[in-house]
């Protein structure tokens, strides 16, 4: 489905999704009853007005004429009433009026920012007319004022941004001031089938909102790139992410695990299970265990090459035992690049001397690899541990 109407599809299912939501709704929160000369708040057509909004939410609407005359009434008693005025706009477009419907609805937008309704409505014609930048700053409004109404819009905000026009219309709204941010990322993370295309709206971003609350979304974005395979787009949103040491991209020390910035799998993920992992010793020294009968990985980390960067894992091992079937041993798999899909595996680490350098070479035609240290404890019954130091890139 071309860009163009993707977005008129979802669109138009949040103004249907709003207005269900409107007719459950209607009279907590979410009307404008201005001052009147009988005193502040005081409007006589309220409860008319607010049973005929109900059904006239409802499919086979057919009360036009009397909308027409208690909204008129009321507007004449109240002449800034934003309600009444929305109802009679909503007249006009039952009636096929679009013109008058339109007039009327700006002007309701022009009173009050809180009417949801106008504000999707708007969003619906601007978006079939394929002005998709005015129709997301009508949304804007309603999700900046009405923070608790607006999940439903969200979550087809997080189906919308999987079109390249929709991504482009939502940037400018990708900013620390804007509210509903931290919702939109965690609701996305949620409810899209796949993370590629948030990932590729942050890295067409100069920066990323430097915010607090979204540490743990910026976390699970990065996390997920690389679990889904989209690591040429991990590599271009890591560095738009604040906080983070871009050239974590192209190194394996150890010390990442230890910097207190960053997000794993970009920097060293020792785990957090108490049977299997690993340990930071000192800022390029770290122990990695496991307990009898377990095994699996302890460590991991992506790394991308650079063309003409060296691609061989060094690394010095300074302890560790063989015996009662243990062992332990680097697993690189190349994730990009024509060498996709390539595994490589190193000897069993317990096997080598104290205190020696090994080594282990990447596919050539790697352009990024995901590192694994990975640990069988064997039948030991004291834990498998094996202590490295000086991992790096070298020739």
């Amino acid at each position: 489905m071309p860009a163009r109407l993707t977005l008129v599809a979802i669109v138009l299912a949040l103004v249907l999704a709003f207005l269900a939501f409107m007719n459950a709704r209607v009279g907590i929160h979410l009307m404008v009853v201005p001052n009147t000369h009988w005193g502040p708040g005081f409007d006589l057509f309220r409860p008319q007005l607010a049973g005929l909004q109900r059904k006239q939410a409802m499919p086979g609407f057919g009360e036009q004429e009397a909308v027409a005359r208690l909204a008129a009434a009321s507007l004449e008693q109240t002449p800034l009433n934003a309600r009444a005025l929305r109802m009679l706009a909503m007249n006009d477009h039952l009636a096929g009026r679009e013109q008058a419907a339109e007039a009327k609805m700006m002007m309701v937008e022009r009173l009050s920012r809180r009417e949801g309704v106008a504000q999707l409505w708007l969003a619906d014609l601007r978006s079939r007319a394929g002005n998709v930048s005015e129709a997301l700053r009508h949304i804007d409004v309603m999700l900046r004022t009405m923070p608790h109404a607006t999940d439903p819009l969200l979550e087809r905000l997080a189906l919308a941004i999987q079109s390249p026009e929709a991504r482009a219309a939502i940037r400018p709204f990708i900013k620390a001031s804007t509210p509903w941010m931290e919702r939109f990322f965690y609701i996305t993370l949620e409810k899209a089938p796949s993370v590629r295309p948030l990932g590729e709206l942050v890295a067409s971003l100069d920066r990323a909102p430097n915010v607090d609350r979204l540490a743990n979304s910026y976390g699970t974005l990065i996390y997920r790139l690389a679990s889904q395979d989209h690591y040429d787009v991990l590599r271009q949103v890591y560095p738009k992410i604040p906080g983070v040491k871009a050239g974590d991209l192209y190194e394996v020390a150890l010390a990442s695990a230890g910097s207190g910035s960053g997000y794993a799998p970009v920097i060293w993920d020792f785990g957090t299970r108490s049977d299997r992992g690993g340990a930071l010793l000192k800022p390029d020294k770290a122990e990695f265990f496991a307990i009898g009968d377990v095994s699996g990985v302890a460590a991991t980390k992506v790394v991308f090459f650079k063309p003409g960067a060296p691609r061989q894992l060094l690394f010095r091992k300074l302890e560790g035992e063989s015996g009662e079937r243990s062992q332990t041993f680097w697993r690189v798999s190349c994730v990009l690049g024509a060498d996709d899909g390539r595994v490589v595996q190193s000897v069993n680490l317990l096997e080598m001397a104290n205190n020696t350098l090994g080594k282990l070479s990447v596919p050539e035609n790697c352009t990024a690899a995901m590192m694994e240290l990975m640990v069988d404890g064997g039948t030991r019954r004291s834990p498998t541990r094996v202590v490295l130091s000086d991992v790096r890139l070298g020739s």
